[in-house]
């Protein structure tokens, strides 16, 4: 991590969190891949009673703020696991600890890291059902459609459930936006790149042969599609 990050933070705590317990900087600022758009990523543990997030700009840069009490921070991490979406069990095992009052920091970090090597909780049966029947049941609107722009929002809907099936059902951590996309690939990398090479040939042509195809594999490989006798919670 380059100093000056480190010392922006340093002075944004100071005037916004100096009474916190913990700090830890996470996200592109440590691994080093910053761009123009990067914001700076904070975990915060201080004495609050209400879970947060807080944005803020300061000194030129936009800096999102996690904030939670220990009890609560313990809390999110068994949510992160139930939902499959790790972004502070990661941010808390991979960030840089800036502060450390009480010294429990080591320790929570500890845990974070072994949660996140753990993987996320294991789909149940009725779970791995439901996101078969969903992309089955979008497949088959994306097969009628003959709207390019609501097929564009079907295959959307689509893609994000596919890489969910693939990740969770092999006991994968998934993500929003780009981390899906990058944990999609490292687990799969080549099923990652016929997504995307079949979604640019549709893209150029309007033939969705090679999606449909490409879905239909890609279900047959958890059970196959599934609409009959399909039963599910309506909450």
């Amino acid at each position: 991590m380059r100093d000056f990050i480190k010392q922006i933070v340093e002075q944004f705590i100071v005037s916004y969190y100096p009474e916190s317990n913990n700090v830890w900087i996470g996200g592109s600022t440590v691994y080093g891949n910053i761009t123009k758009e990067s914001d700076i990523d904070l975990l915060i543990i201080d004495g609050t009673k209400s879970s947060r997030l807080e944005c803020h700009h300061f000194l030129g840069w936009k800096i999102e703020a996690f904030i939670y009490s220990p009890s609560s921070l313990e809390f999110q991490f068994q949510i992160a696991k139930y939902r499959g979406i790790p972004t502070i069990i990661k941010l808390c095992a991979e960030g840089l600890p800036l502060r450390d009052k009480l010294g429990a920091g080591k320790k929570l970090q500890e845990e974070a890291l072994l949660l996140y090597e753990q993987g996320p909780q294991p789909w149940e049966e009725g779970k791995l059902n439901e996101t078969r029947y969903q992309i089955t049941d979008f497949l088959s609107d994306f097969k009628s459609s003959e709207d390019f722009g609501e097929s564009l929002f079907i295959l959307n809907k689509i893609i994000n459930l596919m890489a969910e099936l693939i990740l969770r059902a092999n006991g994968k951590w998934i993500g929003e936006g780009k981390w899906l996309a990058r944990n999609l690939k490292a687990y799969d990398k080549d099923m990652y790149e016929k997504i995307i090479d079949y979604t640019k040939i549709y893209m150029k042509t309007n033939d969705k042969n090679e999606l449909i195809s490409l879905v239909k594999s890609i279900l047959n490989n958890y059970g196959g599609e599934l609409f009959c006798g399909y039963r599910g919670v309506l909450l």
